[in-house]
Formats: structure tokens, sequence, C-alpha cells
């Protein structure tokens, strides 16, 4: 009797869950589309952060004569931060003890790839999801550039969703956390 007012939402919750594709797709393409930044560039022209004094035998990387367009700081992150950075939550000026990823998905398809600490690598699948991303959501143009045949391809997806999906933690990460779950 208890479980009668949540029959509803169970039976929607397994009728989804045996719809793989189109959930697990939609769900994967929003968590990606929110951890790419918005912007890439920033009205400036960049400089190397480092100065002639700090290194010894110091050149300047990148850049050109005329100057070349500022990264915006979420963009300089993404690419360039650990997959497996955290951060701890601040709920109402309370701190959480516990942290968490600050790009869960990247993690989880790092994870994926292989970068973690059980080294089960897929990083076939990895590759075949972050092209879909690219695309977004063509998996069959996706599978298709990266040689995968025509009837097998709805499979692979799937089974790279199922294993991305194991591996995504938003969130509180156990302890220990970093370089994979």
């Amino acid at each position: 009797m208890l479980r009668a007012p949540y029959a509803v939402d169970h039976a929607g919750s397994l009728s989804r869950k045996a719809q793989p594709l189109g959930d697990l797709l939609e769900w994967f393409l929003r968590g990606f589309r929110e951890e790419m930044p918005e912007r890439l560039h920033q009205r400036d022209v960049w400089r190397d952060r480092a100065k002639r004094g700090d290194v010894a035998g110091y050149a300047p990387v990148g850049g050109s004569l005329l100057g070349t367009p500022r990264d915006s700081e979420p963009f300089r992150q993404f690419i360039e931060d650990d997959p497996w950075a955290v951060e701890t939550a601040e709920y109402e000026g309370a701190k959480d003890r516990t942290p968490h990823y600050v790009r869960p998905m990247r993690a989880a398809l790092a994870a994926l790839a292989g970068r973690e600490a059980d080294h089960r690598p897929y990083p076939f699948m990895a590759r075949a999801l972050y092209r879909t991303a690219l695309r977004d959501g063509d998996w069959d143009g996706a599978c298709g550039s990266l040689g995968i045949i025509e009837p097998v391809r709805r499979f692979y997806i799937e089974a790279a969703l199922a294993r991305l999906w194991a591996r995504y933690c938003e969130g509180p990460i156990p302890a220990p956390y970093g370089g994979g779950r």
C-alpha cells in the first residue's frame, strides 16, 4: 500500500529505461552542453602569463606580432584543467565537506576512456560519444566517421551510453577522489 503513490512514477521510470538511446543520448547531450563554456574569447589581447624574469631561459609561447584574442577564463579552464578537478559547494554560506566534480560529464568520459583506477579502458567508446556530442547528437554520422559499420552503430552507441551512465557521478564523490572513482 505504501508504494501505491509512486507506482506511476516507477512505471514511467521503467519505460524510460526501456528506450535507452533516446533518453540516455538526451541526458548525455544536455550534460555535455552544460559543461561547455558559452564564450571562447574575451575582448583583450592574449599575453603570456609568465614574465621574462620568472624563469631562466624563458621564451613566450604562442601569440603573434598582431596579437591573439584572449581565451575566456571558463574556456581556458575547460581545455587546460584536469577532468578530475573537484570543488566543494557552498550552500547559504555553509561549505559542504564533500567534493564534487567541476565537470562531471567530462570526468565520466575520462573514466570511460580508461583514465581511472580500475584500468578498464574503452577509449574508442569515449571518442564515439565525444564526436557524437560535437555533431550535436548525430550518433550515426559520428560512428560512421570512426569506421563503425552501419548494422552495429545503434548497438554500439547504446552500449557506450550505458557504460558512461554507469561511470557518471555528479557528486558528492566518495573518498578517495580524483583520478577516478
